[in-house]
């Protein structure tokens, strides 16, 4: 037992020296390259705070911050790529930016030294992409329209005629769709949803805008992110939520350029993001991230309950998806 403990310990002092190692060649690459230009769909009030603070830490490094709506940051990557110009080390966006961009090759592996303290189903076993802040979609509802004890207890409950005209839905509500659908099967959520726009729902976009309507009771529930409710409800607003199982967890991810003008730069800001430092700054904007030793506030906002990653992966086939969610809630 103790030559066992003793080889646990020197592997330990190994892997540690290795991984400082590691460490030490890509500051090193980073200082002589001294800049690194960072593109997301991260809002600015977020997202140049964070850049300051990676500066902070690594001043020898100038940051450049480009800051793009989901489907703008991917167009002009790609641009970008056919025109030759690869500008863009690292990019920062939503799980439907990954595929675009990984089908073009315009992304790189990087093995993280930080995945090994993140949730395993929050990052790519062979390092394409990495979890930065994820959101977790649940029921949010009007404590003053509606009691708990006549909430919904599961995603068929909101078929019951009792929910209908009550409830609001993204009109883009694909990871919800995609989730449900790797859960029950594609059949089952495509009859699920097309149930759910026959309770006659008001479709609106914003998760912000959806939970400002059920705070003024226009209806009173909606899918929405914990977080945002969680924000509304210390400024006083007569709203909270609860999970439905699984709760979908939407996840904003990193990518590292496959031709990066500044590689180490990149390297070193892609483990700066989801580093217990950058992860712990993060928390101070709400934003629940994906390691397991920084804890959200309030911890409630990712425990006690089952969650379902909606993984970016899966949006290879998002034409494909779009239609089939468009199709069943009859949007045109």
């Amino acid at each position: 037992m103790r030559s066992f403990l003793l080889l646990a310990s020197l592997l330990c002092v190994v892997f540690a020296s290795v991984a400082l190692a590691a460490e030490s060649v890509v500051v090193e690459g980073a200082k002589k390259e001294g800049a690194l230009v960072f593109y997301t769909t991260m809002d600015i009030q977020n997202s140049k705070p964070l850049l300051d603070a990676f500066s902070k830490k690594y001043p020898f490094i100038k940051g450049d911050l480009v800051r793009l709506g989901g489907t703008a940051m991917v167009s002009r990557i790609i641009t970008e790529a056919q025109a030759g110009a690869n500008r863009f080390d690292v990019a920062v966006g939503i799980s439907p930016s990954y595929m675009p961009m990984r089908e073009r090759n315009l992304i790189a592996p990087y093995l993280s030294p930080e995945f090994p303290s993140l949730y395993n189903d929050f990052y790519d076993p062979k390092g394409y992409w990495a979890t930065v802040y994820l959101n977790t979609l649940v029921l949010g509802y009007n404590t003053k329209v509606i009691t708990p004890n006549d909430l919904p207890k599961t995603y068929e409950d909101l078929l019951k005629p009792q929910y209908k005209q009550k409830f609001i839905i993204d009109i883009e509500n694909y990871d919800v769709f995609v989730g449900l659908s790797q859960e029950w099967g594609q059949e089952k959520a495509i009859t699920y949803f097309k149930g759910l726009a026959k309770q006659e729902p008001v479709f609106l976009r914003g998760n912000t805008n959806r939970a400002n309507m059920v705070s003024v009771g226009e209806r009173s529930m909606t899918f929405v992110y914990a977080q945002v409710i969680e924000r509304m409800k210390q400024t006083g607003a007569p709203v909270d939520w609860i999970p439905l199982e699984p709760v979908n967890v939407e996840v904003n991810v990193s990518m590292l350029a496959a031709k990066a003008a500044h590689p180490n730069a990149g390297k070193l800001f892609v483990d700066y993001l989801i580093s217990k430092d950058g992860q712990e700054f993060l928390k101070t904007f709400r934003r629940i991230g994906p390691r397991n030793d920084v804890k959200p506030d309030p911890p409630k906002l990712f425990e006690g309950f089952r969650r379902r990653v909606v993984a970016p992966d899966v949006y290879k086939n998002l034409r494909e998806i779009t239609k089939l969610h468009n199709d069943a809630l009859g949007i045109r």
